[in-house]
């Protein structure tokens, strides 16, 4: 990569790695506290907000900013603890997924399955949780709300080993609202999981069929013994034993597709770049992704990641090996990017475009 290095493209990537890091500041921030049960309990909270006429979410601020140690009076802290804390940290209400259809209809009976176990899990009072897909400002500040309950939350869940494997949360259903509103015609699903996007899909009078791709006979045994009966319209549902991308060696005749492969961005990286090749070879299909947003976010993360080094001149030998999936987006950037030139502050935008940050590395 050729940088011109006037003042104003300079002082325009250094803004960038700054908001870069702070970015992936929070990002570290927030995780540390999901799923943490000894953060706030529900009785001493509930408590000091009667007391002193408190709001509960302020209360919840506090502990917070106990935990993270940091002052969100202090003038360096006030405007982020403002815009990217304060604004990202929420109650959420209950009734929202306690009223959602698959929540009401999909009751199913507790099994054990080999290895497997269909059961419920469930949040504790005040417990915090990851509520939705990022979201990015203009600035590419990246904003990730984290929500908690006033009262227990039960969800399902099925467990490999003990260990949950997939799960019915509050942040699966946001998270997968914006394909569930898209959703038409014959539809083909990529990844069975609980059954969430085919149930919801398939109640949709637009939806004609549900064609769903699993590789894992475990999970459709599971599925079709205990959830699929539930459904109101099974008749809509198709079940294939096969590996996605042996399915997307041939073109797709279908209307709607979504791809849900992965557990978390990191570990579904290389699964997220070899659909979007093979969107080239089905231009009627209409593709959607979980966790879409979060994609992109980690692709500007590593793109930016590698501007800020090309301004202190790192050369190859600092990109031949990656431990982490991030280490090895940065290495793939940089080999994509050789013969790419910045020579002006609008090269470095358009770059940035979630189009462009795609387009080079496939």
């Amino acid at each position: 990569m050729k940088i011109n290095k006037e003042t104003r493209i300079i002082n325009r990537i250094k803004a960038l790695g700054e908001v870069n890091k702070l970015n992936c500041n929070l990002s570290d921030m927030f995780l540390y506290v999901i799923g943490d049960r000894n953060i706030a309990n529900k009785e001493e909270i509930e408590t000091l907000a009667v007391k002193h006429n408190l709001d509960v979410n302020d209360l919840m601020l506090d502990r917070l900013c106990d935990v993270w140690e940091i002052d969100p009076e202090n003038e360096e802290n006030s405007l982020i603890y403002q815009t990217r804390i304060a604004s990202n940290v929420f109650l959420a209400d209950e009734n929202e997924f306690i009223n959602n259809p698959y929540y009401k209809t999909i009751k199913p009976q507790l099994v054990k399955y080999k290895n497997y176990q269909l059961t419920y899990d469930h949040y504790t009072p005040y417990e915090l949780f990851s509520y939705d897909d990022i979201k990015v400002g203009k600035d590419y500040s990246e904003h990730t709300k984290i929500a908690y309950f006033k009262n227990e939350f039960k969800f399902l869940v099925l467990n490999y080993n003990d260990v949950t494997w997939m799960s019915i949360t509050p942040n699966e259903i946001k998270t997968m609202e914006p394909a569930i509103k898209k959703a038409h015609g014959n539809i083909i699903v990529f990844g069975l999981g609980l059954g969430y996007f085919a149930f919801m899909t398939s109640n949709k009078e637009e939806v004609k069929s549900v064609t769903i791709i699993e590789n894992d006979a475990n999970i459709i045994n599971i599925f079709k013994e205990n959830i699929l009966p539930l459904f109101s319209h099974k008749e809509k549902i198709k079940i294939i034993q096969k590996d996605a991308l042996e399915v997307i060696k041939s073109p797709l005749s279908y209307d709607f597709a979504f791809v849900d492969l992965w557990h978390s961005v990191e570990d579904g990286l290389d699964f997220f770049l070899k659909f979007k090749e093979i969107e080239k070879n089905n231009p009627r299909v209409e593709f959607t992704y979980w966790l879409n947003n979060s994609f992109y976010a980690l692709l500007r993360r590593a793109f930016i990641t590698l501007l800020v080094e090309q301004l202190e001149d790192l050369d190859a030998s600092n990109y031949q090996k990656g431990e982490t999936t991030f280490d090895k987006l940065v290495n793939l950037y940089y080999q994509k990017t050789k013969n790419i030139q910045i020579m002006d502050v609008s090269d470095i935008d358009n770059l940035l475009t979630d189009n462009k940050l795609l387009s080079i590395l496939l």
